[in-house]
C-alpha cells in the first residue's frame, strides 16, 4: 500500500528535490464481497495494537457524532477564484492550454475521530475507490469515485471523470439534469478531450494498437452528485513495468489539465496553496506487479489535536476549466463537490451560501 503527494509531479517532469515521506507499515483491508478484514503488519506487536486500535473504533456507532466546529474557511475568496479562472481563460485564449483543474482548499475544526468520519462517509456516499488512512503526521479520508491507473497481469485501465451535475431533488430532476449532462456540448467536449489525453498517455508504456475506449461518457449517479466517466484500455507492452506506468500517467490529466505539463505550471502559479496530498492517489502495487491506483479527489487530511484541541482538517475541490466556462458556476460545481464530506462531519454549505467571512487558512506543506 502506497500513496502519491500531487507535489510527486515534481520528479516526473523534470523538477529538482525530494521529500522523504515514511511509508505506513501497518494497513487493513476490508473485503466488502466476503465481509472480511485482513490486518498485516511486519511485526506481531504492530499487529495486536492494530487490532486494539480498531476494535475499540468498531465500537463506535458511526451515526452518533457529536461535532464542535468553528466553521468553514477557504483558501480563497469567491472573488479571488473567480479571478484565478479567468486567468485560466486567457491562457486558453492564448493557446498556452486547452483546459486546466483549478481547485480549491477548505479547512474546518472539529472533533469527531477521522475513522467514525470515513465510517459515516461510506455510508452517505459509498465510492469504489474510498480509502482511509492513519500515518504519524496525520489522517487521511476519502471517498474518491476515480481511478487513476489499474494492472492486472498485462491489462491496463484508467477510469477518467469529466463533467459533474449537483443531485436532482425528485427523480425527475434527477433525470432531467442527467439528460442535460449527456447532452451538454461544452462537457461532452471537455470529456473527449480529457480522454484523448489518456489514450496518449497509455499509449507510450503499451503495445502499439491495443489502447482503446471501451466505454465512453457512462453516467454514474453518488450521492449528491453525477458524473461522466469513460474507460480506456490497452496491453501493458512487453518492456515495461508497473513503475514505468505511473510515470505515464501520474498525475491524472482530469486533475490537471491538457497539455498536462503546461497545465501544471499554470495550476502553481494560480492557485494560492500547494495540492500537497490532494489530488494525488493512493493503491497498491503487489509482488506479482498488479497495480490499482486511485486519484485523491473528495478527500480530507486530518491533522490529530492535542489533548482536548479540536482537530484541523482541510479539504480541496475543484472543476476543469475551458474556453466557455463561466466563473460562477465552476465555482458552484466546485463547492457541490464537497456536501458529502460536509455532511459525514454534520456540517453543510449554509456558512459560505450565507456569506460567511473568508481568510486565508495555515495549509499543510
Amino acid at each position: 500500500k502506497f500513496f502519491l503527494s500531487f507535489q510527486y509531479k515534481k520528479l516526473l517532469h523534470g523538477s529538482t528535490g525530494r521529500t522523504e515521506e515514511r511509508l505506513p507499515e501497518t494497513f487493513a483491508v476490508l473485503d466488502h464481497a466476503q465481509q472480511q478484514l485482513w490486518l498485516a503488519a511486519t511485526n506481531p506487536q504492530q499487529l495486536a495494537a492494530m487490532e486494539t486500535a480498531i476494535s475499540s473504533h468498531i465500537l463506535s456507532d458511526p451515526d452518533v457524532i457529536h461535532v464542535s466546529t468553528n466553521g468553514l474557511t477557504l483558501a480563497s475568496s469567491q472573488a479571488d477564484h473567480e479571478a484565478a479562472i479567468y486567468q485560466a481563460k486567457r491562457h486558453i485564449q492564448a493557446g498556452d492550454i486547452f483546459q486546466a483543474n483549478l481547485s480549491l482548499r477548505f479547512s474546518t475544526q472539529t472533533h469527531a475521530d477521522s475513522w467514525v468520519i470515513y465510517r459515516r462517509l461510506q455510508t452517505i456516499n459509498p465510492s469504489p475507490f474510498a480509502s482511509y488512512w492513519r500515518t504519524p503526521w496525520g489522517d487521511m479520508v476519502s471517498c474518491s469515485p476515480e481511478r487513476l491507473v489499474s494492472l492486472k497481469r498485462d491489462r491496463v485501465e484508467t477510469r477518467p471523470i469529466a463533467g459533474t451535475r449537483s443531485r436532482g431533488q425528485t427523480d425527475q430532476q434527477d433525470q432531467q439534469l442527467a439528460q442535460e449532462l449527456q447532452e451538454n456540448t461544452k462537457e461532452r467536449a471537455e470529456h473527449i478531450m480529457l480522454v484523448d489525453l489518456e489514450r496518449n498517455d497509455l499509449g507510450r508504456v503499451c503495445t502499439w494498437g491495443t489502447v482503446q475506449v471501451d466505454e465512453l461518457m457512462t453516467l454514474e449517479p453518488y450521492s449528491h452528485v453525477m458524473h461522466l466517466v469513460s474507460n480506456v484500455a490497452g496491453i501493458l507492452a512487453p518492456d515495461k513495468t508497473a513503475v514505468d506506468l505511473i510515470r505515464a500517467v501520474f498525475p491524472g490529466g482530469t486533475i490537471t489539465g491538457c497539455p498536462k505539463v503546461r497545465c501544471m505550471e499554470i495550476i502553481e502559479a494560480l492557485e494560492p496553496v500547494r495540492r500537497s496530498l490532494f489530488y494525488g492517489s493512493c493503491g497498491y502495487l503487489d509482488c506479482r506487479g498488479n497495480l490499482d491506483l486511485n486519484i485523491l479527489i473528495r478527500t480530507l487530511l486530518w491533522i490529530p489535536g492535542l489533548a482536548d484541541e479540536m482537530h484541523i482538517v482541510w479539504g480541496q475541490v475543484g472543476a476543469g476549466i475551458v474556453a466557455d466556462s463561466q466563473p460562477q458556476p465552476e465555482w458552484n460545481e466546485s463547492l457541490q463537490k464537497a456536501k458529502a464530506q460536509l455532511l459525514a462531519m454534520g456540517m453543510n454549505l449554509n456558512t459560505l451560501e450565507k456569506g460567511m467571512p473568508l481568510a486565508l487558512g495555515v495549509t499543510p506543506q
